[in-house]
């Protein structure tokens, strides 16, 4: 029962959030009440000014970039707190209180306190995990396949330009040497051919099975073959 209603109650609180950003599909961590501070760096009487924003604090994730923020949806009105998260981040965290520099142009500090230090406490450890995923390196680009090498030569041949994104990625594979077996398009003699694709030795019956298989499924390179053998057949009727 106690699982039910949390689970209802989580997808209440989702929904609530998408009817203002529709990007969000997550809550990370979820407090229900802070209050928002924002240090006041200059003027007469630098220090710790409240915010006039109190209400639930958020830690929410993004289908779109910025992927995480932190949101306090403030309760007297429609100025809520929202914030990147950001690698460079820098977090500082007392009892019923946590601190953080907002990476930004304004460099602004801001103060979370919670009644509850236990619920800070919770805060506190998603912010570090979520802060430490972003600031992994970023995984390196995959190399261009020899595969790919092979499509773009195999279109080639046939006088075509690969649409931009090339074939489907489940098709990629098996289409090793296919550029020099596939059927010529009519009315060729004078068209230049790119080289053949190298190192051919692990062609087999199956991966050239497999590589016609990918061709007919292509339905911009079945399109242009059609195309070239109805001008084939224009040609000779001429």
């Amino acid at each position: 029962m106690a699982g039910g209603f949390e689970q209802n109650r989580y997808k209440g609180m989702l929904e609530s959030l998408q009817q203002t950003d529709f990007d969000i599909d997550h809550i990370v961590m979820y407090s229900k009440f802070v209050v928002a501070y924002l240090l006041q760096q200059d003027g007469p009487n630098p220090g710790w000014r409240k915010a006039n924003i109190e209400g639930p604090v958020y830690l929410v994730r993004r289908r779109t970039t910025p992927r995480y923020q932190l949101l306090v949806k403030n309760q007297f009105s429609t100025n809520d707190l929202l914030d990147s998260l950001h690698p460079d981040w820098e977090l500082d965290l007392q009892k019923n209180y946590i601190f953080y520099k907002v990476e930004d142009s304004s460099k602004r500090i801001r103060g979370l306190w919670f009644h509850d230090d236990t619920e800070r406490q919770k805060l506190e450890a998603a912010l570090q995990k979520t802060l430490d995923e972003l600031r992994k390196p970023s995984e390196p680009e995959p190399k261009r396949s020899t595969g790919d090498a092979q499509v773009d030569a195999l279109y080639a041949q046939f006088g075509f330009t690969k649409p931009e994104g090339g074939l489907p990625a489940e098709t990629g594979a098996g289409l090793a040497g296919a550029g020099q077996v596939a059927g010529r398009p009519g009315n060729s003699s004078n068209r230049e051919r790119a080289p053949a694709p190298q190192n051919q030795t692990g062609v087999t019956r199956e991966s050239l099975r497999a590589a016609l298989h990918a061709l007919a499924d292509d339905e911009f390179f079945v399109g242009h073959v059609l195309q070239k053998l109805k001008d084939s057949v224009s040609d000779e009727m001429l």
